[in-house]
C-alpha cells in the first residue's frame, strides 16, 4: 500500500480500534506462564460466549486471587454459570466457595449467579447458542443451469482419502458464481481447488422479480468426496486420528476440537432425515423411519414489520400417528422466540397429514421427531432476492448418540472458546454477532465478509461502516485482494473526499494488476470522474466493459457508466 493509504489507513486506526479477542487456549498459556491478570482478561472475554470452561477458570482464579482481588461471591456466580453450561466439576468447587460465604454473602451470590447465567448460560442472552437462534440457515440459491461434475482430487482418489470443502459466494444478474471464499477445506487444500473449479463452471438460474434481474447473496456449496469402501489402512488411520483429537478435545483444545468437528462431519454417515442427539436432551428408542414433508406441508409467513429481528430458527418436538398427523408435540430449547412465529409454526403442526418411507413397521405412535422451524422476516430489497424464501421446516427422525461424537458439539464448543475459523464457519451468513468476534480476532476472511455484510445493509449506522472500513483496511494491509476491492468500490461509490478516492484508484488499480477484475476497472473510473478527470475515467470504463464481456458479466451496468462518464457525468449505481 503506497504512503497515502497507509497514512489514511493509519488515522483511520488510531480513531477506531476495537480491542482484539482472544481464545481460550491464549488464556491457558498465560495461566500457565503465571501470567495471571492477562489469563483473567482473556478468560473474562471467552466466558461471554458461553464457554464453560473459561467460566469455571474465572471461578478458581476469583477463589485463589490470580488476576484479581479473591472474591467468592463472584467466585460462587461463574462456577454456577460453568454448571449451567454443563461443566459439572464445577459443583464440587461451588460447594467449597459455600463453605467461605455468609448467609448474606451466599445471597448476593446466588443473586449474581442468576444474573450471569442470564447473560452468559446455555440459554443466556450472550451466549453463542443463543446467537445461532437468529442464523440465515435457511438460503436455497436458485436451481442450476449448468452443473459440472466436481473432480476428486486424483492423488487423494488414489490413496482413498476422503475430504470435503465448502464455499460461500454470490450469484450474479447472469447466474455467475462470484466472490468465492472458502469456509473449510478438510483434510488436504486439494478438496478446496477441486470444489472451486466447479463452482467456477456452474451457472444458476436468472432469479427476476417485479421486473427487475436480482443477484443472490451468500450461497454455499458443500462437496464430499469418499469412496464407497474405505480401505482397512485408512479405516485405521482415521481412527488413530479420531482418538488423538478427541483426548485434545476433551481437554479443552479448541483447535483439536474443531479438527474433530471437522472429521466427525466428514464420517457421518446418518442419511438426510436422521439428527444425532445425545439421550440427556431426547430419549429415542424407535428405529428412525423417513416421514416425508410435501410442499403443502411448509408454513407460509409474509413479512411482519413489528418483528425487529431478521432471522429465527426453532424446533419442536413432535409425535406422528399412522396417518402422519401430529398427535402432540413441545417446544426443544425455545429461546425469545416471538409469539407470532410460535403461533404460526403449531398452525404448520396442524395441518401436516404426511406419508411414511416404511409404513408397514409404523407404532401407534411415531416420534419423536424434530421439526426444525426457519422464519425470514428481512426486509424487500431491490438487489437482493434472499428474502423471497420466507419460511421453512425440516423434520428429521432422531437417533442418539453421545455429544462427544457429534460434529455440532464440538463446532459449537471450539467457538465458544474463540476459535477464529468456527466462529467464521457458524456466522458467514451475516450473523454479525459471531462475525465480529472472529473479524476483531484479526480473521481476515471474517473482516471481509462482516464488511461486505455492513455495506449491504439498508441503513446501517456510521459506526458499523466505521467498523467495516477498519476491516477491509486491516484485511488490505495483509494484502487481501477482495478486501482492497469492496473498499475501493465503497469509496468510489459513496465518498466525496478527494484522500479516499485517490486511495480507491490505488486500491483498486493493486486488484487490477493482479486479478484483471472488470469491477476494479470500473471503480477507478468512478473515482476518476469523482475527482474530475473524466478522460481517465472514460479510458478505465473502456476496459471494464471489454473485461466485464468476456468475463460474463451482467453488462447493462458498466455499459451505463460508460456513457455516464462520456456525459461528463458521475457514476450510477
Amino acid at each position: 500500500m503506497n504512503k497515502l493509504a497507509f497514512t489514511f489507513s493509519f488515522f483511520l486506526f488510531i480513531f477506531f480500534s476495537p480491542k482484539l479477542f482472544a481464545n481460550a487456549t491464549q488464556a491457558m498459556d498465560a495461566y500457565l506462564d503465571q501470567d495471571y491478570q492477562k489469563a483473567f482478561e482473556l478468560y473474562e472475554q471467552t466466558a461471554s460466549l458461553g464457554h464453560a470452561k473459561s467460566q469455571f477458570n474465572l471461578g478458581v482464579q476469583y477463589l485463589r486471587g490470580q488476576g484479581t482481588k479473591v472474591n467468592n461471591v463472584m467466585s460462587y456466580a461463574y462456577f454456577s454459570v460453568a454448571i449451567d453450561n454443563g461443566f459439572m466439576m464445577a459443583k464440587q468447587a461451588r460447594k467449597s466457595v459455600i463453605k467461605r460465604l455468609s448467609d448474606i454473602e451466599l445471597k448476593k451470590a446466588q443473586s449474581k449467579a442468576v444474573e450471569l447465567i442470564g447473560l452468559y448460560g446455555q440459554h443466556g442472552s450472550n451466549n453463542i447458542n443463543t446467537a445461532l437462534i437468529n442464523n440465515h440457515s435457511y438460503n436455497p440459491p436458485p436451481k442450476r443451469s449448468k452443473n459440472p461434475e466436481v473432480e476428486y482430487p486424483s492423488s487423494l482418489a488414489r490413496d482413498g482419502v476422503p475430504g470435503f470443502a465448502s464455499y460461500i459466494f454470490d450469484i450474479d444478474r447472469n447466474g455467475v458464481p462470484r466472490d468465492l471464499v472458502l469456509l473449510s477445506t478438510y483434510p488436504e487444500k486439494e478438496f478446496g481447488e477441486s470444489v472451486a473449479e466447479k463452482l467456477e463452471k456452474s451457472r444458476y438460474q436468472i432469479i427476476k422479480i417485479a421486473g427487475s434481474l436480482r443477484t443472490f447473496s451468500n450461497a454455499q456449496f458443500s462437496g464430499v468426496f469418499k469412496s464407497g469402501d474405505l480401505s482397512g489402512k485408512i479405516l485405521k488411520s482415521i481412527t488413530a486420528k479420531k482418538k488423538r483429537l478427541y483426548g485434545k478435545a476433551r481437554s479443552g483444545d479448541i483447535e483439536a476440537q474443531a479438527e474433530l468437528s471437522n472429521l466427525l462431519e466428514l464420517m457421518n454417515d446418518l442419511p438426510d432425515f436422521v439428527i444425532a442427539l445425545p439421550e440427556s436432551e431426547v430419549e429415542s428408542s424407535q428405529e428412525p423411519i423417513n416421514a416425508f414433508l410435501p410442499k403443502t406441508a411448509q408454513p407460509v409467513f409474509k413479512y411482519n414489520s413489528e418483528i425487529k429481528t431478521d432471522f429465527f430458527n426453532f424446533n419442536y418436538l413432535v409425535w406422528l400417528n399412522k396417518s402422519g398427523e401430529v398427535v402432540r408435540h413441545q417446544e426443544f430449547k425455545h429461546v425469545n422466540i416471538p409469539n407470532e412465529l410460535k403461533v404460526n409454526a403449531e398452525k404448520t403442526l396442524k395441518k401436516w397429514d404426511l406419508e411414511f418411507s416404511q409404513p408397514k413397521k409404523l407404532s401407534d405412535e411415531q416420534g419423536p421427531y424434530l421439526a426444525e422451524f426457519f422464519y425470514n422476516n428481512n426486509k424487500r430489497n431491490k438487489e437482493f432476492s434472499n428474502y423471497i424464501n420466507r419460511a421453512h421446516v425440516s423434520l428429521k427422525a432422531i437417533v442418539n448418540q453421545s455429544k462427544y461424537e457429534i460434529a455440532s458439539y464440538w463446532r459449537k464448543e471450539s467457538a465458544k472458546g474463540g476459535h477464529e475459523q468456527s466462529l467464521f464457519l457458524l456466522g458467514a451468513n451475516c450473523n454479525m454477532r459471531l462475525l465480529t468476534i472472529a473479524a476483531d480476532s484479526g480473521y481476515i476472511p471474517a473482516q471481509v465478509q462482516a464488511a461486505k455484510c455492513i455495506m449491504r445493509s439498508q441503513n446501517a449506522p456510521n459506526i458499523d461502516i466505521d467498523k467495516a472500513k477498519y476491516w477491509l483496511i486491516s484485511a488490505s494491509q495483509a494484502e487481501y485482494l477482495a478486501a482492497k476491492r469492496i473498499l475501493a468500490g465503497f469509496y468510489a461509490k459513496h465518498s466525496n473526499n478527494k484522500t479516499e478516492l485517490e486511495q480507491a484508484i490505488v486500491l483498486a488499480e493493486q486488484v487490477a494488476d493482479e486479478l484483471d477484475d472488470p469491477r476494479a476497472y470500473e471503480y477507478m473510473a468512478a473515482a476518476y470522474a469523482k475527482l474530475g478527470k473524466f478522460e481517465e475515467a472514460v479510458d478505465h470504463q473502456e476496459t471494464a466493459v471489454k473485461k466485464a464481456w468476456k468475463d460474463d458479466f451482467y453488462m447493462a451496468p458498466f455499459e451505463l457508466n460508460l456513457a455516464n462518464f462520456k456525459s461528463n457525468e458521475i457514476a450510477t449505481w
